[in-house]
């Protein structure tokens, strides 16, 4: 069974090799197939973005991840300052971290009651003995016996607080044709005394809407320097596709058929359940409902039990029907049960018997959402347009990062930070 099970986990996931020089990408990635259920969010909530204040981040983040079949092996971890458009930064590790280079991950525990049996890892950090000491970007790097045996590297951010970031989304965008598909953000970053005569140039801005980093804006400049203020106005990084609510289901329950299943099953290997038909809502009227903004949250709906050990896996199955395949685009699962990445592990396949799109995932317990996207074959930009549509009313949520390069100490400072609705 446990052989089966890694072998549809490798099928799913596309291994990047690390090299010897330690250049890698700074980017949410699991190396190894066996890598499941990687959260990784701030003050002990979920759906809380990995990020925390400069001054006071002891113990704050929070690292949870699985090993399916593991034997309990002990891991480290490490991590690496990153540019603001995340490139490793040039400057030096005692510039930017106090302490030891790596630590230990031997917090362990085996799971219970479960038909998949897997090894659940936790962590808080940062430690007293692992410290940052610069705001800006960071990637945690989680490895076996060497850096050369990754498991995964996860993104997080430390800010340090000294502008303040206003944003609002006009009813109107400049582009008229994009007035009910598209949604525009006018954003103003008030520097106080934070202003040189470099504003222009060791300003970035980064936004992105919900939890997605394939449709970042990355880097933007000023459009206008004021007195004592920046904005970033009129510009076509600032235009995001509106898209639509998130579809949802919940798999908290293998003994309960709740909304958007259509079929629970368990075989000798796990339980496995069948998604409800979907199909195109692009020329569908748009409707409101509440959603976590394509987000996951992993949990048993018995509260006896522990959502990090007695949560078990199950094989989800997706159908998007279709009466023939695209001509143009391949078609993905687009959400944070993928870790919001676009490869072969949610990247669907036509079956002509079934005039449709189908998708296996490999999924622990809990409540999540998604939708479905296309990806163009030549630009590989990612659209919701045929699929879901896209509607300004649509309640997206979008975060923004402002970076001020430190031309004294020769790195990006992430000096502000706001979270916004668009409704």
């Amino acid at each position: 069974m446990k052989k089966r099970i890694l072998f549809l986990l490798a099928f799913s996931v596309a291994l990047n090799l690390l090299g010897q020089d330690f250049d890698l990408p700074c980017d949410n990635i699991n190396y190894r197939p066996e890598v499941q259920t990687v959260l990784l969010y701030a003050d002990g909530e979920q759906l809380n973005d990995p990020i925390v204040p400069l001054e006071d981040m002891m113990g704050r983040l929070t690292l949870s991840f699985d090993i399916i079949g593991g034997e309990g092996e002990v891991l480290n971890y490490t991590f690496i300052h990153c540019t603001h458009d995340w490139q490793p930064t040039d400057i030096q590790r005692i510039q930017y971290a106090s302490g030891f280079e790596n630590d230990r991950l031997d917090d362990y525990a085996f799971s219970r009651n479960t038909l998949v049996e897997y090894v659940n890892y936790q962590l808080k950090f940062p430690k007293e003995d692992m410290m940052p000491l610069v705001s800006g970007n960071y990637l945690l790097v989680v490895y076996g016996d060497d850096l050369n045996d990754l498991y995964f590297t996860r993104r997080f951010m430390v800010v340090d607080e000294k502008v303040q970031v206003g944003v609002n989304v006009p009813r109107y965008p400049d582009e008229l044709a994009f007035t009910n598909t598209h949604q525009q953000l006018n954003v103003m970053v008030s520097m106080n005394n934070y202003l040189t005569g470099n504003t222009q140039q060791y300003s970035h801005l980064t936004i992105r809407q919900n939890g997605r980093w394939d449709n970042a804006s990355i880097g933007l400049k000023p459009t206008y320097v004021y007195p004592d203020y920046i904005s970033f106005e009129h510009h076509p990084q600032t235009v995001f596709e509106a898209t639509n609510q998130y579809r949802r289901f919940n798999t908290s329950n293998f003994h309960f058929q709740s909304e958007n299943l259509a079929h629970i099953r368990q075989t000798d290997e796990m339980f496995e359940i069948d998604i409800a038909t979907c199909e195109s809502r692009a020329r569908q009227a748009y409707t409101s409902y509440e959603d976590i903004h394509g987000e996951k949250f992993v949990y048993v709906e018995n509260d006896d039990l522990d959502n990090t050990t007695e949560a078990d896996y199950c094989r989800v199955n997706f159908f998007y029907q279709s009466e023939a395949p695209l001509t143009h685009e391949d078609l993905y699962i687009m959400g944070a049960l993928n870790d919001w990445r676009f490869d072969e592990s949610n990247k669907m396949r036509y079956d002509y018997r079934l005039h449709g799109y189908t998708c296996s995932m490999v999924l622990k317990q809990g409540y999540y959402n998604f939708m479905f996207a296309t990806a163009d074959r030549k630009t590989g930009q990612i659209s919701t347009d045929l699929t879901a549509g896209n509607h300004w009313e649509t309640n997206n949520v979008y975060k923004l990062y402002f970076y001020f390069y430190n031309a004294l100490k020769g790195y990006d400072e992430l000096v502000g930070y706001t979270v916004v609705n668009s409704h």
